[in-house]
């Protein structure tokens, strides 16, 4: 039984005959099972040309046995060798794999076999490579003894394997972070050529689609080699530009096959030329240009450099007089992009949705990475750190009330100059979420030939400034007198922002998004959105994500005891007055056992010393994952906030199946079901919340609480809830355009 040969093929049908033709003629091909593996077409205009190459594969013989696999769609030349290749090392032994712009020598499947034989049971070698480089760009040592080398990189043009050695490598890169942070380690990988990190990054990137690479790094990490020919056995005919990932390179062209030579003596696969491996590594390193050549670029450099700034200039004065605008379905509006829980709440919404609404688009002030449907400065740019120190100017009115609060107050007094207008979008609906920090003037929503959506996270679109109301109700008139401006006048800067809101609301064709039923009673309470539709839906959170993990593994993971009860508080800032941590502070106090308090977020709790309380902060937690590993932890998330409208961390942490305990305020009875999935405590008493986060530790039915809190987060939070929700909303709104545009 001779080893089988898999041949992948797309839309070059003279490439492919020629390749085919060579195979047929080699000593072995009658004796070979032959797989043909036919890609789809990317595009419409390829179709003519893969059925040209499926018309070919039908008519091969004189191979053992033909089987054409047929792709109805096209899955990219990587895709589909590494899912052939495991598919037919399921039931053989080992591979041979050539691709449809190769010519094999007549003796290729002959020593193909004959080293796969060879090297079978040699812990040293990994894969058979059957190219070798022309004696002009890698010479051989006229002393070498062996007709075959070692090296320390795979071959990817006409190449074998064997079913174990394929099982090692790791196609999803897990090895990569710990790589790059290793230059001893990406140095040794480099060995097999100077390219070799940086094809790594390029594909971990997505910007390359490599098979080869990754089969590389499983050389590399298990100190393995590639077995070379030292004179080719493989002519290269698809360096002609007429491949993806094939370019002209006289360097690699071999202009004839030696049809007579195979390779008949092996070298131990654990024995690396030092000669050759010089030369190989070389082989792959960028040629030494000529000094005409360095001048010519240079040249070439510079014109091209000073025409592209002359565009750039060009383009950069017609966009500020005549700004370009561009039509989407939905725009999703939120001042962060993914920071905050207002950002992380929008940005969840966006992602729920832009599946379903192909040009939806996310606008910002500054983002976090390259999302292409997402307009905003990088975050860490220049530019991107210049807008966040001009947001911080909106802020000047508060100058005037020296004595007011140390409460979040967003003024909305002038637009950012660095931000992206409005305007320079036309979306058939705009969503907007929460809008400070100088991304909006409430202005520009005059403008608008759109229905609006407003998402509300807190209490700003219905009052004068503020983000939660406390005790005022000004907010049912037009404010003044706002207490937390400390203000004694009725005209102040709460009652002209809620004037100028009114004028432009009152036009808009609005609805009112709320996640709580408290916020949507004080919404439809407000004078700004009286009258306005108002819905509830609750923020969804990906529920495959933060969902339950085994509680013993992430207090492991975290070195927690095991023996001690786990209390877990997290916020974007620990310290902020409204999130109450002084009142969790407070209720600890009364809590009489041992246990260990896990903190996630900035600022430091004024927490006295205390012989039960172990303190472990974590700081910011920016992943998702990581997130999802802390809630597993805890016996008990606490929420003492003070205001809260429906909070992710709440949601996350039913989500992963911890329950909760909080003060029965604002939104938070919508989420926590008492002495079910958590506690409710009465509001501030901290005697009645250290109570609770007792009742909950030591509750003799664990496994119940944390069944309980993850179901009602996967049947209230769940992504797909909350998208099929607003989906529904969305139409039904744009619905309402159409009928009354008629």
């Amino acid at each position: 039984m001779y080893t089988p040969v898999a041949l992948f093929a797309y839309k070059r049908p003279e490439h492919t005959k020629a390749t085919l033709s060579a195979l047929g003629q080699n000593t072995l091909a009658s004796a070979t099972d032959l797989v043909i593996y036919c890609d789809g077409p990317k595009k419409e205009e390829d179709r003519l040309a893969v059925e040209a190459v499926r018309r070919l594969a039908r008519q091969v013989s004189g191979f053992a046995s033909v089987r054409i696999i047929e792709r109805e769609r096209n899955v990219g030349l990587a895709n589909s060798i590494t899912t052939g290749v495991t598919d037919i090392l399921r039931t053989h032994a080992s591979i041979i794999v050539v691709e449809d712009d190769l010519v094999t020598s007549p003796h290729f499947l002959e020593y193909m076999n004959a080293a796969l034989i060879h090297y079978k049971n040699d812990p040293k070698a990994f894969s058979i490579g059957g190219y070798n480089f022309p004696t002009k760009t890698m010479p051989i040592p006229s002393d070498y003894p062996w007709d075959t080398y070692a090296s320390f990189r795979c071959c990817s043009w006409g190449w074998a394997t064997w079913a174990d050695r394929w099982k090692q490598v790791n196609w999803d890169m897990d090895y990569y972070s710990a790589l790059m942070r290793d230059p001893a380690a990406q140095e040794a990988f480099n060995r097999g050529g100077p390219d070799m990190t940086e094809l790594l990054r390029l594909q971990h990137e997505g910007r390359i689609d490599s098979w080869a690479i990754r089969f590389c790094y499983a050389h590399h990490a298990s100190n393995t080699h590639c077995i070379y020919p030292v004179k080719t056995l493989i002519k290269n005919i698809g360096l002609d530009n007429t491949g993806s990932h094939c370019r002209v390179d006289p360097r690699r062209d071999h202009k004839r096959l030696d049809e007579t030579w195979m390779p008949r003596s092996f070298c131990p696969a654990d024995y690396i030329d030092p000669r050759i491996a010089t030369r190989f590594h070389q082989a792959f390193s960028p040629p030494e240009p000529s000094s005409p050549a360095v001048a010519i670029r240079k040249a070439r450099s510079q014109a091209a450099r000073l025409y592209n700034k002359t565009r750039y200039l060009a383009a950069k004065i017609k966009n500020r007089l005549n700004p370009p605008v561009r039509d989407v379905d939905i725009l999703v509006f939120n001042t962060s992009h993914k920071t905050g829980g207002a950002a992380r709440a929008a940005f969840r919404i966006f992602s729920g949705i832009r599946s379903r609404y192909h040009s939806a688009h996310y606008l910002t002030l500054t983002k976090e990475d390259r999302d292409s449907n997402v307009t905003g400065h990088l975050r860490t740019s220049t530019m991107g750190i210049l807008t966040q120190w001009l947001a911080g100017l909106d802020r000047i009115p508060l100058l005037l009330y020296p004595k007011r609060r140390r409460v979040t107050f967003s003024p909305a007094f002038w637009s950012n100059p660095l931000r992206t207008p409005l305007n320079r979008f036309r979306p058939r609906l705009l969503h907007l979420h929460w809008v400070g920090a100088g991304l909006l003037r409430v202005e520009e929503l005059a403008r608008l030939r759109c229905p609006v959506l407003w998402t509300l996270h807190d209490t700003w679109a219905f009052t004068g400034g503020c983000h939660y109301t406390q005790d005022c109700e000004g907010y049912k008139k037009q404010c003044g007198y706002c207490p937390q401006l400390n203000s004694q006048r009725k005209n102040d800067y709460s009652h002209g922002l809620m004037r100028r809101k009114a004028k432009i609301f009152g036009n808009l064709d609005m609805t009112v998004v709320t996640p709580s039923f408290w916020l949507a009673e004080m919404a439809k309470q407000s004078s700004l959105f009286a009258g306005k539709r108002v819905e509830v839906i609750p923020n969804g959170l990906d529920t495959d994500v933060f969902r339950p993990v085994d509680h013993q593994a992430a207090r492991q993971y975290f070195s927690l005891p095991q023996d001690r009860a786990v209390i877990l508080f997290g916020a974007q800032w620990l310290t902020d007055p409204r999130k109450g941590g002084d009142l969790l502070c407070d209720a600890l106090k009364r809590f009489d056992q041992p246990c260990t308090l896990l903190l996630f977020g900035e600022g430091i709790l004024p927490l006295e010393n205390s012989a039960h309380i172990t303190v472990r902060r974590l700081g910011n937690l920016a992943d998702d994952m990581s997130l999802a590993m802390v809630y597993s932890a805890a016996d008990v998330f606490v929420c003492p906030s003070r205001e809260d409208n429906l909070p992710n961390t709440v949601a996350e942490a039913l989500a992963c199946g911890t329950p909760c305990a909080a003060f029965a305020v604002n939104g938070l009875p919508d989420m926590i079901e008492h002495q079910r999935n958590g506690w409710l405590s009465r509001p501030f008493d901290t005697n009645d919340l250290a109570e609770g986060i007792r009742w909950l530790t030591r509750h003799p039915q664990q496994d119940q609480l944390r069944r309980a809190a993850r179901e009602k987060a996967v049947s209230e939070y769940s992504l797909t809830v909350m998208g099929d929700r607003y989906m529904a909303l969305y139409e039904d709104v744009l619905k309402g355009v159409k009928d009354r545009d008629g």
